[in-house]
């Protein structure tokens, strides 16, 4: 399915009671939590947190060649119209650009971005190359995500059609540190129905290492199911609550 530009989704609140557990999570929403569960993984790893001087709060390791920027209050980029909240990176040095970026949109479920985000704090070497691969597409297809027909081998789809995610050309506001144009990255997303609007959207840039992107891919397609106390309105009849 071709990158288009929709509207997100209203979000509202299914109860108000006790978290129920439902699933499947890519269909979750964040429950209001992006922010503090990312941050918490990674001051759990030990990560340092300032503002920079955009006044934006940045996470970054000890030697600040990791970094995390929490950008809800100074959107600097969008994708499906809908405003990218974290951004994540690495850089050879503390002054240069980032060799490769990731970005996550509101509403991400926050299991698979802590789960990109731990990788992330716990892997020493995160610039190693350039070169991107298909392996965070594995775990999809062990869960029994469907290949995508008319693209077998780089997109996967999750049951009913509901989620995707692609090994592909990405938007060319998404920054990477290779000089070779129109190389392949990863894009996910989420959404209730064909041509509905787009519960929420996360983008790899294409030297993205993919054993971090597949910690991502590997909790996106996780059965199990997740506690919530909201859940997306427009994902309430989809949703099977344990």
């Amino acid at each position: 399915m071709p990158f288009s530009h929709r509207h997100n989704p209203t979000h509202g609140p299914s109860s108000d009671g006790p978290a129920v557990r439902v699933s499947p999570r890519y269909l979750a929403g964040d429950d209001g939590l992006l922010a503090d569960r990312v941050t918490a993984a990674l001051t759990g790893a030990g990560w340092s947190h300032r503002t920079t001087r955009h006044s934006t709060p940045r996470l970054h390791s000890f030697d600040q060649l990791r970094g995390a920027d929490w950008l809800q209050g100074a959107p600097e980029l969008f994708l499906d119209d809908s405003v990218v909240v974290w951004t994540l990176f690495a850089r050879r040095h503390v002054e240069g650009l980032p060799v490769w970026t990731a970005h996550f949109t509101l509403h991400t479920p926050h299991e698979p971005v802590v789960a990109f985000a731990t990788a992330l704090a716990n892997t020493p070497d995160v610039v190693r190359g350039t070169e991107s691969g298909r392996a965070a597409l594995e775990p999809l297809a062990e869960a029994d995500w469907a290949p995508d027909p008319t693209d077998a081998g780089n997109t996967f789809w999750a049951p009913r059609l509901q989620a995707c995610v692609s090994h592909r050309a990405l938007p060319p506001e998404i920054h990477d540190g290779n000089p070779l144009p129109g190389l392949p990255g990863y894009l996910a997303y989420a959404e209730v129905a064909d041509l509905a609007p787009r519960q929420w959207v996360a983008a790899f840039s294409p030297s993205t290492p993919p054993d971090l992107v597949r910690a991502f891919t590997e909790c996106l397609a996780d059965p199990s199911p997740v506690e919530r106390t909201t859940v997306p309105a427009d994902a309430e009849g989809f949703l099977f609550y344990t």
